[in-house]
């Protein structure tokens, strides 16, 4: 077949077409792949503590030591303000966080870690850690940094897929297109 790896999803009596080319090939598509094992393994160590991954990724956020609002939250969490909301609403009744004033905008509420949410942090980032720096050691010193820096600088570089070039980012917004759906429903007779 020549496709390098191990496929499982193709079975051996069916013969692929030779234009396909394994999706591993693609950055994206193993930028994801990675990005949903490492979310799968935080998940299992913030649900082993008991509490869910996207409180884990707040309190991690939180832990930067800046106080934040719901929005900003929302923000750095990839999430919507709603559900940013929701999720701040369990850490505030499970101590893990606070609220506190803002120190210029009264209107502003903003928050912060408590000591158990430090407590909490530091407990699932020393797993955290430990996994990155077993992935890390696997991978080798020929990366020049830690995992980390070399995945954060590739996304500084892409800057969403563009390259930090303004006019191909909005040319690419403005030929965005809604995909073609079926209808829904049964089709009418005519």
């Amino acid at each position: 077949m020549g496709w390098p790896g191990n496929y499982s999803e193709v079975v051996d009596d069916v013969v692929p077409d030779p234009r396909g080319t394994p999706a591993i090939e693609r950055l994206n598509y193993t930028a994801y792949r990675l990005s949903r094992a490492l979310n799968r393994a935080a998940e299992n160590t913030a649900l082993a503590r008991g509490i869910t991954q996207p409180q884990l990724l707040i309190l991690q956020v939180l832990g930067e030591g800046v106080p934040l609002s719901n929005a900003q939250v929302a923000r750095r969490t990839f999430v919507s303000s709603q559900a940013a909301h929701i999720v701040s609403e369990e850490l505030l009744a499970a101590g893990y966080i606070e609220k506190v004033a803002h120190p210029t905008n009264r209107r502003v509420r903003l928050v912060s870690l408590t000591e158990k949410g430090w407590a909490e942090l530091q407990e699932c980032t020393a797993e955290l850690q430990e996994r990155e720096q077993r992935l890390s050691a696997e991978l080798g010193p020929h990366l020049g940094g830690s995992l980390a820096e070399v995945l954060t600088h590739a996304a500084e570089v892409l800057a969403g897929g563009y390259f930090g070039d303004k006019d191909a980012e909005a040319e690419a917004v403005a030929k965005r297109r809604r995909p073609a759906r079926p209808p829904r429903g049964r089709p009418r007779a005519t």
